[in-house]
Parts: C-alpha cells; sequence; structure tokens
C-alpha cells in the first residue's frame, strides 16, 4: 500500500519545505525613517540647549568667584590702611541713611563714583585680560580716578600703565566707610563694604554684583 505524500513534504528527502512572507526582512518604511530623524533632531536640539545653559552658568559662576576675589582684596587693602586715616572726620559727612549711632558718619558710596572733601576716591575700575589678549590672560589692570593705573601680571610682575587702552573695563569697583559716634575718633567702630559688579554682563542678565562687608576697631 502505498501512501500519499503530504504537499507541503518533499518526496525526495521528507523534510518540509515552506515558503514565509517576513515583513521585517523590508526594512524601514520611509514614514519610520522620517519619524526616527525628528526624534534625533529633538533630542539634539535639547542637548545643544543644555551645553548653552551649562556654560553660561559656568561663566557666571567664575564671575561671581572674581568679582568676591576684587572685594576681599580691597577689604585687605583697607585693612592695612592706619585707622587714623580711615576714620578721619574731615573726610566723613553725616551719614542721612545712618539706622542708629553705628553708622553715623560715612564717607564713599557703594551706588555710585564718589570723592571725598579732600578729594580721596572711593572707586576705581578693573580689566581683567582674557585669552588671545594684549597681555597674557589672566591681567589685572586697576584703573584710579587720578589717572595713574597698576597692571599685575600672573608672572608676578607689577608695572604702571594701562595697556588695554582707554574705556575698557571688566569690573566696577566702590567702597563706603560708616563710623561710629564716639566723641573720640580713635574710639569709633568702622564699618567697610566693598562692591564688585560686572560690567559684562550676558545679554538678558542682570550683571553679577558681590557686597562683602567688615567691621574694624582700633585695636
Amino acid at each position: 500500500m502505498i501512501l500519499p505524500i503530504p504537499p507541503d513534504r518533499d518526496a525526495s528527502n521528507g523534510i518540509h519545505s515552506r515558503t514565509t512572507d517576513d515583513s521585517s526582512d523590508k526594512g524601514f518604511t520611509l514614514v519610520e525613517a522620517v519619524i526616527a530623524m525628528l526624534v534625533t533632531v529633538v533630542g539634539l536640539v535639547s542637548i545643544a540647549g543644555m551645553f548653552t545653559i551649562a556654560m553660561k552658568t559656568n561663566a557666571s559662576s567664575r564671575n561671581l568667584t572674581t568679582a568676591t576675589t576684587f572685594a576681599q582684596d580691597k577689604i585687605e587693602q583697607l585693612g592695612a590702611t592706619s585707622f587714623q586715616r580711615l576714620v578721619d572726620p574731615s573726610r566723613m559727612t553725616n551719614n542721612p541713611g545712618a539706622h542708629g549711632p553705628d553708622d553715623a558718619y560715612v564717607v564713599g558710596s557703594l551706588e555710585q563714583d564718589t570723592r571725598a572733601t579732600d578729594g580721596s576716591f572711593y572707586f576705581d575700575k578693573i580689566i581683567l585680560a582674557g585669552r588671545d589678549d594684549v597681555e597674557p590672560e589672566g591681567t589685572i589692570t586697576i584703573v584710579r580716578p587720578d589717572g595713574t593705573s597698576e597692571t599685575r601680571r600672573p608672572d608676578g610682575t607689577v608695572s604702571s600703565g594701562n595697556p588695554f587702552g582707554e574705556g575698557r573695563v571688566t569690573y566696577s569697583r566702590r567702597w563706603v566707610i560708616m563710623s561710629s559716634n564716639e566723641e573720640n575718633p580713635a574710639d569709633r567702630r568702622l564699618t567697610i563694604a566693598v562692591r564688585v559688579k560686572s560690567e559684562n554682563a550676558t545679554s538678558g542678565k542682570s550683571p553679577e554684583l558681590v557686597d562683602l562687608f567688615t567691621v574694624m576697631t582700633n585695636q
């Protein structure tokens, strides 16, 4: 008796043979490719935006750190000045914004460029060299209101003059000295405040600004 061979079996070897139609072998359709490209573009744009924000944040942090350093530098300079010179009553006036006896007298200002009655100034400008500048990166020039200036380079050398030219400013710096009202100036207590403000603020943002305070006595 001869049995019939099933239609899906090869008579020669008895192995099933079957034709398949797997759609996965056809690759991406045009619509799928376009969607994948759009997702990739959106992702890249988002990443680029994050990098931009990070760069601005880093720049702002650097500005604040540098401004704090310049404010601390001025406080140290004032601290090295004789107490008698700082508290000199001939320079000070009654403080219109006094809150009590501790700040009864004042000279200087954090809000505007100020000179004392004897011509002493309580503000200056700071220039900080950047990359590919006329001076090595990190060079600092202090420009005083009397026209004099001092340049400090990263190698430790110090010279007079302003190599950056007129009109250039990186930071503005102001300071104020407030005095208590004891009858003897030598017994008074001084409050010194220094403000450093960036003059190259990022567009659309407030300039970075740092205020530092310290108290001095004749001790």
